[in-house]
């Protein structure tokens, strides 16, 4: 049965998650499915100080406010559906309790202890974004069978420079997306769960 408690984690707390647990979260993403096998992507995993200088560094770019950009480009336009939800979500997190926190949360890359950056061909096709996409996936759901929160967030590859300081990516890949790993905090912002589309507005049966 699909674990359907699992939503992303915003303040993680300093507890290190040990090696060997975010070994195995990433060994069984990898049973995700790809086209024909190819699983056309790379993990980037940082830890400890690692993480910390990367969190570090992040934080004093966004104190000052500077521009940011991703080596993956995120649509220019986005569908009406997809415009309603994103608006359902900022309206839900604003009208929620902890609508201060998210910002400065953001900021600190969630405190998370531990960072995925996964990577893709620069050159890569749709196709190739889905593979990466359902192994993101598939790291959440094995994290959170291991009792470990996460957070997929544009905020991890917003200065990817910061990233490619710490990390030796192939010139003809791009970082694609970054996922935080750790334990929640007791803060109330983990308690905020946006909603989700009802069923019958995405899904058309034929019978």
């Amino acid at each position: 049965m699909v674990n359907l408690d699992r939503h992303s984690t915003r303040i993680f707390s300093d507890k290190q998650i040990e090696l060997a647990t975010l070994k195995q979260i990433v060994s069984e993403a990898q049973a995700a499915p790809s086209w024909e096998n190819s699983q056309p992507y790379h993990a980037f995993l940082a830890t400890g100080e690692t993480a910390k200088e990367i969190r570090e560094a992040y934080m004093k770019n966004f104190s000052k406010g500077l521009a940011s950009h991703t080596e993956v480009v995120p649509p220019k336009e986005w569908t009406a559906e997809a415009d309603a939800n994103i608006l359902d979500w900022q309206h839900r997190s604003a009208d929620s309790p902890q609508k201060e926190e998210f910002g400065p949360a953001n900021g600190r890359l969630f405190d998370a202890p531990s960072i995925l950056f996964i990577t893709i061909k620069k050159d890569a096709s749709s196709y190739v974004a889905y593979d990466a996409g359902a192994f993101g996936y598939a790291v959440l759901l094995a994290a959170e069978d291991h009792g470990v929160g996460t957070i997929p967030a544009y905020g991890f590859v917003r200065y990817p420079d910061l990233i490619h300081d710490h990390f030796k990516i192939p010139e003809d890949e791009a970082i694609f997306m970054g996922i935080g790993l750790g334990y929640p905090t007791e803060d109330v912002i983990n308690d905020f769960k946006p909603g989700r589309t009802a069923l019958d507005k995405i899904l058309t049966i034929k019978d």
